[in-house]
């Protein structure tokens, strides 16, 4: 019953350490959610650059995996390059390591004034509602709870002689390479956390249980490993999302095959540098993992980086592309993984998508004009299925923001999430009104071989010139975010006469114009259909200004 016990309080230590981590990681990424969408918009093609960022945020977030999902979902999106998400992913496997000298520290007795930290977040939590006292709260208790997890386990390896024996004996009798690394891949799939392995074999080898010269390979097995995440994230992604997941799996699996192959016919050299108490570098137990891991991830690293190129080039040709006649209409910029890693990219990928339905309502408008005088059946029903195509990202979009709305979200967070909503909902309404109500006059027009008069067919196109004026600074103001020209629709060009129009028309009836008499319902339906286009394009370039009021 003991053994039983200890065991479970083993994975229960386990779950509140990868609960502190998850945590901790959250906190960080809410404070800095921002910072990352700037840098990752400031980064190119510059391998370097790019290897010091996905170490950098990893370092912050404290988990490989969660920078991995979160660079599939955005190669996914296209906000970043199959290029770029591979140099990131690289660099988070050294950034990864910063995690062990956190656990390191769960070897002096600093890790109690740690632990103190979950009992001031929570009394944080309790007195303050303030979003970003509350944040902090979270930063303080994930980081405590890390410690309690770590502690936790120790004791468990500490107190326990039945599973001390056990675990002595399973690393007396396993001492083969493949069968260690085997043994660290297997775990890490299981419980999706290579840093929680690695946790464990820091607790093991300080306990006394582990000889670092088997907790070294165990290691690179988790760092092989770990990409299964990756994996499983991009069965959702694009192709280009699937290849940087992929590219991931083939780095990772291959830089353990070298290392150990190199590692294994030398280790009687290199172990002595970490393991050797009188002439190692690294003399103290608890030190020995943490820097075999940064100078394995560094030095794999630094050679991979200049390799990328070519294992992409493999990618493509282990995953090819799919022929664009075979493709379905769908969207492309969506993942919603990334609502539970970044919420700030997670809406810029939203943002994306409303741009995508934008242009494609741009595209339909500007044809609107050209369907009445051509009287082309052909260039009607072109209009009509790009509204399919609204209509598909709509029904996507809606629901990706609704989920986004589930999550605790920033002031700041909040604004932009009902404005797109809003913003996508007007946009579907003037898809809407020209694919029901305008195409099917210009279908009228054709059918009958029905013409506006001269006069008036010049004045609706004087008119649709006004409305798609507006469509097109709508636009150009949502991708910009350009308070400036959506202020120009509110205050400028928020009226279009429609007025006018319609009096001029009646006053070519009441002259007696036979062609004005044929097309009379549809030249006035018309022109409400477009004033009411303008109308959903000025509510549009509100909902702008309430994004980007600061501008203002």
């Amino acid at each position: 019953m003991d053994m039983f016990y200890s065991i479970l309080s083993l994975f229960v230590g386990c779950g509140v350490f990868l609960y502190g981590i998850a945590m901790f990681g959250t906190s960080v990424r809410k404070s800095t959610s921002g910072s990352a969408r700037a840098m990752f918009d400031k980064i190119g093609e510059n391998r370097v650059k790019t290897f010091g960022l996905g170490c950098f945020i990893t370092a912050i977030i404290q988990s490989s995996t969660a920078t991995a999902v979160m660079v599939v979902g955005l190669v996914s999106a296209g906000l970043l390059t199959v290029f770029q998400g591979t140099a990131i992913i690289l660099g988070a496997h050294l950034g990864t390591t910063s995690t062990l000298f956190l656990v390191m520290l769960a070897a002096f007795r600093v890790r109690d004034f740690f632990m103190v930290l979950v009992f001031i977040g929570a009394l944080m939590k309790l007195v303050s509602k303030d979003g970003k006292m509350q944040n902090l709260a979270d930063f303080f208790v994930g980081f405590g709870i890390l410690f309690v997890g770590l502690m936790l386990m120790g004791d468990v390896f500490r107190h326990n002689l039945e599973l001390r024996g056990v675990f002595t004996d399973l690393f007396i009798r396993i001492t083969n390479p493949a069968l260690l690394i085997l043994i660290g891949i297997v775990f890490t799939i299981i419980i999706q956390s290579s840093t929680a392995t690695t946790a464990i074999l820091l607790t093991l080898i300080i306990e006394g249980l582990l000889p670092f010269g088997s907790a070294m390979f165990i290691a690179l097995g988790a760092h092989g490993g770990t990409s299964s995440t990756a994996l499983l994230a991009s069965i959702a992604a694009n192709r280009d999302g699937k290849r940087v997941a992929l590219t991931n799996c083939i780095f990772s699996l291959g830089g353990v095959i070298v290392f150990t192959s190199f590692l294994w016919p030398f280790k009687h050299i290199v172990l002595p540098w970490y393991a050797d108490p009188e002439t190692g570098l690294v003399r103290a137990l608890w030190w020995q993992l943490p820097f075999f891991q940064v100078s394995y991830n560094l030095i794999l690293g630094l050679i991979k980086i200049w390799i990328i190129t070519p294992v992409i080039k493999l990618s493509y040709l282990i995953l090819k592309d799919v022929p664009d006649d075979e493709k379905a209409f769908g969207p492309t910029h969506l993942n919603e993984q990334i609502i539970e890693e970044n919420i700030d990219m997670a809406l810029d990928m939203a943002k994306k998508e409303i741009i995508v339905g934008a242009e494609l309502v741009q595209d339909m408008f500007g044809k609107t004009d050209k369907a009445f005088k051509a009287k082309d059946i052909k260039l009607i029903n072109e209009i009509s299925e790009t509204d399919a195509k609204v209509d598909i990202l709509y029904k996507a979009v809606i629901p990706y923001l609704a989920k986004v709305s589930t999550h605790e979200l920033g002031e700041e967070e909040s604004k932009r999430s009902i404005n797109y909503l809003y913003i996508k909902n007007e946009l579907e309404s003037i898809g809407d009104v020209i694919e029901e109500s305008i195409m099917p006059l210009a279908k009228v027009m054709a059918e009958k071989n029905l013409s506006f008069s001269e006069q008036g067919s010049a004045e609706l196109t004087e008119l649709h010139g006004k409305v798609m004026d507006n469509v097109n600074r709508v636009v150009t103001a949502l991708k910009d975010e350009n308070a400036l020209l959506a202020k120009q629709v509110t205050d400028v060009y928020s009226e279009v006469d429609e007025r006018r129009y319609q009096l001029s028309h009646i006053d070519r009836l009441q002259k007696g114009l036979k062609v004005s008499l044929e097309t009379s319902s549809i030249h006035l339906d018309l022109v409400n259909y477009y004033a009411r286009i303008n109308g959903y394009l000025v509510f549009i370039a509100k909902r702008i200004l309430w994004l980007t009021r600061e501008q203002v």
